[in-house]
């Protein structure tokens, strides 16, 4: 349905002009909560304490009883379950093998990592120790583990698969102590096999690792025989070899070799006079082209010449001043200078022959030695080739030695250690005898059991709550309807005469809600109660027309005049004495006066309009335009008028009498009515511009919501209604029926069916 299309209406507005204000809030609630569940709204993610709690103890029973089956259920069965014994023997891996000799392990050094555990693990469980440990206890021959009808063989399968399947092996947290577990209906039998499980284990390991080092130790036996007669070969083959290429005790590859030490010795003094040559090369190339060379700095008998010229020089340069050069004494300094100049161009000419010869003489030396080199290295080539077999014997004997010594050290420790018995397994603690059964643990199961019905039970409520989407509490109304909860009927307690067991007593909680409802309806507008009010409902059986008569006396015992206009022709719930009045459908299709056609109560200031004769069209009839006129006319001569209509769906007597009262109201009853019933309900009085002012939450009990899917309304005919009362008894229909507006002498029982 769609209701975006209510804005656009135009605003009719009250006729006291006092109730436009909460007409539009109520219009702007439903369209915020339309949205809200057609998914477009935002939601509330918080968790309701409170609504939880709620939850729980509107189910409590239905989750005791799930709790209470359940532990029942798991008493009878852990009782029925055979009590089983678990013994524990404890063992420890240790981290390395224990070596009492150093080296003396065929095996790689184990480490007691990760793997490794897991490995001794599987050992424990295996199959092979299983039937080692059924040979040795002779359970092929006990009725309890294999059938006695069966050959050995298969006998022995079977008890070996039942020790398989009732060995539990769980290591001690993080470290390399081992629990070895056996269970069994017996407790001796428990702790017994369970001890024979951690020996067998423990001799197994041990076996194995005798039966490497016997295997090793035969293995290097065959390995040193074979090396031992190659050694001997080789050695005899060197021997022969060497005496026939005449080659006496040669320690290595050139050792022991006159020729080769003196070519080692003679390449060093080589090297060292082809290093002499080229510096003496270099030094006689420099003085021949350079005067300065470092050579010729060096000398002293030149240096000291250098310096006598170069003081004749500065002598002869002063007088220069003041003499001629033609002087006598400058002509004989000149001398003296050019004698010095003859000195030492003389001096450089002997350095330089001195360099020559020095260059010729390392010259000479490093051509001999090139020589003598050449001619020892011939020799020695010649050497080297005959030893190349001798070299190839020698290295093959070498190698048939390390081989032989090494194998000889290891059979002496695989010797030794054949007769040590070393194991990484140890016996920590061995199995007891069992005094308890550890299952069935009674106390747990049932524990567990309540655990898992508690959430079973929690679990179903939060289910039926979820899928029942009735409205059961005032918060229903507000968060699911959007409506204001203006009042909560609570359960009478005697739901067959409420009006003289409930309404006539004003403490009576009954009466308590109505005065509170009274109170909020006078609140409602600016100017206190509506002069018209609608009373309607979903359906049938709500508590309409008892919350109508509530109401009424509720607002007559504060002095006011209150009309009730029966205004359901379908099925009239109101009796009057007859010929009193012509009722509400003789009023629309005739010519009457209001007032005239009223009918007093046994209660001051309470009135009654009836229906009249039930006419065959009733919503036709309500559409007659006299309606307005006579609910009118009705708030003019009264303070209220109640008008009681009949339900809301599949009717159209509802949106056409809200349309003409100045507010409406809903009753709902608790835990009866779907939140899209109620929302189609409120949809289809805004549709016809009804004044919704709230609802009036009918038979509530705070401890359990009852639901009641009774229907008296049927539909039948081309666009009529007709009142069906198959369902129904004359004389329980007659009960039903509110007699306080006529003279019978006695007051039927009542209760209400709308």
């Amino acid at each position: 349905m769609n209701y975006d299309r209510f804005d656009n209406l135009p605003s009719t507005g009250p006729r006291n002009g006092a109730l436009g204000a909460p007409r539009s809030r109520s219009v702007e609630r439903f369209e915020a909560l339309a949205h809200d569940n057609s998914g477009q709204g935002d939601g509330d993610d918080g968790i309701n304490i409170w609504e939880l709690l709620h939850v729980f103890l509107r189910r409590k029973w239905m989750i005791l009883s799930i709790t209470l089956l359940g532990v029942t259920i798991a008493a009878i069965m852990t009782l029925r379950v055979t009590p089983m014994y678990r013994a524990t023997a404890t063992i420890e891996v240790q981290q390395r093998e224990t070596q009492i000799i150093e080296g003396a392990s065929v095996d790689p050094a184990v480490v007691a990592d990760s793997q490794h555990m897991e490995t001794q693990y599987a050992l424990l469980q295996s199959r092979s120790l299983a039937e080692r440990v059924a040979e040795m206890l002779n359970l092929p021959s006990d009725e309890r583990y294999a059938n006695q009808s069966l050959p050995r063989n298969e006998r022995l399968e079977q008890a070996a698969s039942k020790v398989v399947n009732n060995v539990r092996v769980a290591p001690e947290g993080r470290s390399r102590v081992v629990n070895v577990q056996f269970v069994s209906a017996y407790p001796q039998e428990a702790a017994r096999i369970s001890n024979a499980v951690v020996e067998n284990f423990i001799q197994t390991t041990l076996e194995r690792k005798y039966n490497t080092t016997a295997y090793a130790r035969e293995f290097v036996e065959e390995r040193l025989q074979t090396t031992k007669q190659a050694l001997e070969d080789s050695e005899r083959q060197l021997v022969e070899y060497a005496s026939r290429q005449n080659i006496l005790e040669l320690g290595g590859e050139g050792g022991g070799s006159l020729d080769a030490t003196s070519i080692v010795s003679l390449n060093q003094e080589l090297a060292a006079a082809e290093s002499e040559r080229i510096a003496a090369e270099q030094r006689y190339r420099e003085a021949q082209s350079n005067p300065t060379t470092r050579t010729m700095l060096e000398s002293e008998d030149l240096s000291r010449l250098r310096t006598r010229r170069s003081e004749l020089n500065a002598e002869y340069q002063e007088k220069l001043g003041t003499f001629k050069p033609g002087y006598p004494e400058m002509q004989q300094l000149q001398a003296r200078i050019s004698s010095l100049d003859a000195e030492i161009e003389q001096e450089r000419e002997g350095i330089l022959t001195a360099l020559g010869a020095e260059y010729r003489a390392a010259q000479a030396r490093e051509a001999s030695l090139s020589e003598r080199v050449s001619e020892l290295r011939g020799e020695l080539q010649d050497l080297r080739d005959r030893r190349i077999d001798y070299t190839i014997i020698q290295r093959e004997v070498d190698t048939n030695r390390t081989q032989y010594e090494a194998l000889l050290q290891r059979m002496k420790e695989i010797s030794i250690a054949s007769g040590v018995g070393s194991s990484q397994v140890s016996i920590i603690d061995r199995a007891q005898v069992p005094t308890t059964p550890f299952e069935p643990n009674l106390e747990r199961t049932l524990l567990m059991a309540l655990l898992l019905s508690l959430a079973l039970g929690g679990g179903l409520a939060f289910a039926l709550n979820y899928i029942d989407d009735t409205i059961k509490t005032p918060d229903d109304v507000k968060s699911k309807l959007g409506l204001p909860s203006i009042g909560v009927v609570p359960k009478a307690r005697n739901s067959k005469d409420i009006v003289s067991s409930e309404l006539s007593d004003p403490r009576s909680p009954v009466s308590e809600a109505f005065f509170s409802t009274r109170t909020a309806l006078q609140f409602t507008t600016s100017s206190g109660a509506p002069r018209s009010l609608l009373m309607t409902s979903t359906r049938p059986s709500e508590g309409k027309t008892s919350s109508t008569v509530a109401l009424a006396m509720a607002f007559a015992k504060i002095g006011q005049r209150v009309l009730i206009i029966d205004a359901d022709m379908r099925k009239p719930s109101f009796i009057a004495d007859s010929g009193a009045s012509i009722g509400l459908s003789g009023l629309l299709t005739r010519e009457a006066s209001l007032l005239e056609n009223i009918v007093n109560s046994r209660h001051d200031g309470l009135f009654l309009l009836p229906a009249g004769v039930i006419p065959p069209n009733p919503a036709e009839l309500l559409s007659n335009p006299r309606l307005k006129s006579i609910i009118a006319e009705a708030e003019q001569a009264f303070d209220l008028v109640l008008v009681d209509s009949p339900p809301v769906l599949s009717f159209a007597d509802g949106p056409i009498l809200g349309s003409l009262c100045e507010g409406s109201v809903i009753i709902i009853q608790s835990g009866a009515i779907r939140t899209p019933q109620a929302l189609r309900t409120i949809g289809r009085l805004m549709e016809s511009r009804t004044n919704l002012l709230g609802a009036i939450l009918t038979k509530f009990d705070a401890k359990k919501v009852g639901y009641d899917s009774a229907y008296y309304y049927d539909y039948s005919g081309q666009g009529a209604y007709a009142y069906q009362q198959g369902k129904v008894s004359d004389s329980e229909s007659a009960k039903r029926k509110i007699h306080l507006f006529s003279d019978a002498n006695e007051t039927p029982p009542y209760r209400d069916a709308e």
